[in-house]
């Protein structure tokens, strides 16, 4: 490594001589303490190299939260192995696409997701796939990977700058793009929470959304490389959400609709007022924030931010100024431009664009997607906002070409859903748009144009999309219409928005 160089591998060294005796992650029954922490890691570096993995190699992973992931990921940090982090909540099908462009050696699943690994182990490319739980006829036990010589590695490490993570992001066209993530860019990340939040604030982690999520393993990895605790959920579960951050102490999380929510229903029906909790971030609605506030002595801050820039670049409490998406972070410079890339003034509305370490490398193997991104020095987000004379950024909507809903957190694509619609024999023209949802943020709606003398209906729609994309694409309501209005050969989606957007 470089003289100026400072790894997560060796955050993990220090924080093992640092905070030995406490602990660094628990995962159901598991508590592992920092000093613990470096036997795991070096015994799944060595097993990877052993296996054939190399520099640069690439291992795919469908796993819910859990110990087996976190320390993997931590291993290849050591060796320079790219994970690559399957949405679990996306269809088999996608994930396909993502692997046919990740190319990766191994794909590491649990049994809860063994059909999604049955359907998905014809590709010549997955020469290996291990079983977290009981090795299976279709895989080896994740076990496998394990050298009994837990001792440092003395191979070089990879430099910071290196290839780390691949993190899906939504489709266009219906080919996913997968954002290249290095550990700078998780630093950077780490750096934004702890000048923002603070180190107290940030020391007990409920990892409660999937480490696949850049929120959810940004805020993991700046919580470990503090020396603070993480506990993960394997799935959301609010009950035990709430018995977690009582029990250990727990002072934040990061959420999306509908995890506050349900977060304080269960806080309010078990009676905790969530005493430990300090915070919460993330997107959510005025009426669960006050909730939030006034309940319990955390804070809700409002943040901006997209996967391409390893979670948020501007952050504010949100009772600074109620509505908006914070002000700019210490190691981002986030402008307004117009189509000319001029700098806009405050008030006026233009694309969002950032600099900074924590945006992304690359669009895997998609350089003609990366150049137009990172175009003129800054990574263009696709997103409309403006900027008031107090510096805080309002968020708008997404560019036209770029349109996109934003359902519990998940990113849907119109331009996706329709494509699927479209294939659907009995539809002859569709619109799809985003709704308000108190429960999801937004939901998906499908405007369609049946043939004439069909009978489809809204299950069977829905249906049709359910079986092709991830479930939480689906459209939740779909209506049919005689037309929908076009505008220069194009239908006119802010005609659409208009008269069936309610």
């Amino acid at each position: 490594m470089s003289l100026r160089e400072h790894s997560i591998y060796d955050c993990i060294l220090n924080n093992a001589r640092n905070f030995s005796d406490e602990i660094a992650l628990v995962s159901g029954d598991l508590r592992l303490t920092y000093g613990e922490v470096p036997f795991h890691v070096n015994s799944l570096a060595r097993g990877l190299l052993n296996t054939g993995f190399e520099k640069g190699d690439r291992i795919a992973v469908l796993l819910n939260n859990c110990a087996e992931y976190a320390l993997l990921l931590a291993a290849c940090t050591r060796i320079g192995v790219i994970t690559v982090c399957l949405n679990t909540r996306t269809s088999a099908e996608e994930m396909h696409k993502m692997l046919e462009q990740a190319e990766p050696k191994a794909l590491i699943f649990q049994k809860s997701y063994e059909q999604q690994a049955d359907q998905l182990r014809d590709l010549h490319i997955h020469r290996q796939l291990y079983s977290i739980d009981d090795a299976s006829v279709l895989s080896s036990s994740f076990d496998q990977l394990l050298d009994e010589d837990p001792s440092p590695l003395t191979e070089p490490q990879p430099a910071v700058d290196d290839g780390w993570l691949i993190i899906p992001t939504a489709a266009v066209d219906g080919i996913p793009k997968g954002a290249l993530l290095s550990q700078r860019n998780v630093f950077a990340s780490a750096d934004v929470h702890l000048h923002h939040f603070g180190r107290e604030a940030i020391k007990g982690h409920l990892v409660a959304l999937p480490i696949y999520h850049v929120m959810g393993l940004t805020s993991a990895w700046a919580t470990f490389i503090s020396g603070g605790k993480n506990v993960l959920l394997k799935q959301f579960d609010e009950k035990l959400a709430v018995e977690l951050i009582d029990t250990e102490k727990l002072t934040y999380f990061g959420a999306f609709p509908p995890v506050l929510e349900r977060v304080l229903d269960a806080a309010k029906e078990s009676g905790s007022g969530l005493e430990s909790l300090k915070l919460v971030y993330g997107l959510e609605g005025a009426e669960n924030i006050q909730r939030l506030q006034e309940k319990t002595g955390a804070e809700f801050w409002t943040v901006f931010g997209q996967a391409e820039t390893t979670a948020f670049v501007t952050a504010s409490p949100a009772s600074e100024r109620p509505g908006a998406s914070g002000r700019a972070s210490l190691i981002n410079t986030v402008e307004v431009v117009n189509d000319a890339n001029e700098i806009l003034s405050p008030g006026e509305e233009g694309e969002i664009v950032v600099r900074g370490e924590n945006v992304f490398l690359e669009y895997w193997n998609m350089p003609e997607a990366t150049a137009h991104t990172l175009r003129n020095g800054w990574h263009h987000t696709g997103d409309i906002g403006r900027f008031d004379e107090g510096g805080y950024l309002w968020y708008v909507k997404r560019k036209a070409e770029k349109e996109l809903i934003k359902s519990g957190g998940e990113n849907v694509y119109p331009g996706e859903v329709e494509t699927v619609l479209l294939k659907h024999a009995e539809i002859n023209d569709c619109s799809v748009i985003g709704v308000p949802d108190k429960t999801w943020g937004e939901a998906v709606k499908a405007i369609c144009v049946l043939t004439p003398g069909s009978n489809l209906s809204v299950e069977e729609v829905r249906d049709f999309v359910g079986a092709q994309i991830a479930g939480f694409k689906k459209p939740r309501q779909v209506i049919f219409v005689d037309e929908l209005p076009y505008e220069n050969n194009q239908i006119d989606r802010e005609a659409v928005k208009e008269k069936w957007g309610e």
